[in-house]
């Protein structure tokens, strides 16, 4: 919709021109029978609806966006945006990180025109969305720059970013330039772009990788390398940047409070005493979920 909605001024051009060359062969301003416009009139007319139709359907998809990002923050689900150059495997790396068969990844420029979001499971059980952008590209056509910064609205909104770079590109280098270059351009917290994992992708492609950065992953999504270190780096960020602890608790298995906490955190182990009629349970919870369990379980 955003690339049909920069089009319009284009064809807007194209009608004047071409009513321009019917002016001079003396047809341009004749009135279409039965409806008292010419047809310069009602090409504008058409374009006018096609324009208002386009931008209501934005506004309810806006705000339908803005539900999603709210109930998922009510759930507490991190939000991992991936994002990187036009082709370098983003929706291959997501497909690798959460085992969606649903996921076809394309070899072609531009093969995600839309956000996606994904569900996945760190190593720790924690679920997490993986968000799937739009492909950057550099020297982007000034009419559509803010069409693409609108697709980018749910990355300010993430908890942690992943740069996926293609290393087997030749240009790879101008790309990752072009890439940070339109983060630095979205007002994004500065914690967000410090904490940025850098993927290096397609190293199945390369003879022999280059001079690494040291904080850079290596990874190729479509066979599976590199991808189990990549997991537990995500979820160290990840724990970081919203606030999540592993801790055991002991709890009365009489109670709900292991239900409780199968709903509100991520249980990794229980470990039951059926001597005391107790289980030791450890989990991976946020602070706020913590402060509930302790409000409802420890008067």
């Amino acid at each position: 919709m955003q690339i049909a909605l920069a089009e319009l001024p284009l064809l807007r051009s194209r009608l004047r021109n071409e009513i321009a060359h019917l002016d001079q062969q003396g047809g341009g301003s004749r009135y279409i029978m039965g409806s008292g416009e010419t047809f310069l009139e009602v090409q504008q007319r058409l374009l006018k609806e096609r324009e208002i139709k386009i931008k209501n359907a934005l506004v309810k998809l806006k705000k339908k966006r803005n539900l999603l990002r709210t109930r998922r923050k009510q759930c507490e689900f991190p939000i991992v945006s991936v994002l990187g150059y036009t082709n370098s495997g983003k929706t291959t790396l997501i497909k690798a990180l959460t085992g969606d068969e649903g996921l076809q990844p394309r070899d072609q420029l531009f093969a995600t025109l839309d956000v996606t979001a994904h569900a996945g499971l760190l190593p720790c059980h924690l679920a997490v969305i993986y968000v799937d952008t739009i492909g950057f590209l550099s020297q982007l056509p000034h009419n559509l720059i803010e069409s693409f910064s609108a697709t980018l609205e749910d990355v300010i909104h993430s908890d942690l970013l992943i740069h996926v770079r293609d290393v087997s590109h030749p240009e790879t280098d101008n790309q990752r330039t072009s890439v940070l270059s339109v983060l630095k351009n979205l007002s994004l917290p500065q914690k967000l772009l410090d904490t940025m994992i850098e993927v290096h992708n397609k190293i199945d492609l390369i003879d022999k990788p280059k001079d690494e950065e040291v904080s850079a992953v290596s990874v190729s999504a479509l066979f599976g390398y590199g991808m189990e270190g990549l997991k537990q780096q995500i979820e160290t960020a990840v724990m970081m940047s919203t606030g999540r602890t592993v801790m055991t608790i002991n709890l009365d298995l009489e109670s709900p409070q292991l239900n409780w906490l199968y709903k509100e955190a991520s249980v990794q182990e229980v470990n039951v005493l059926p001597e005391e009629g107790t289980a030791n349970v450890k989990v991976v919870i946020t602070s706020s979920a913590y402060g509930k369990y302790k409000k409802l379980f420890c008067k």
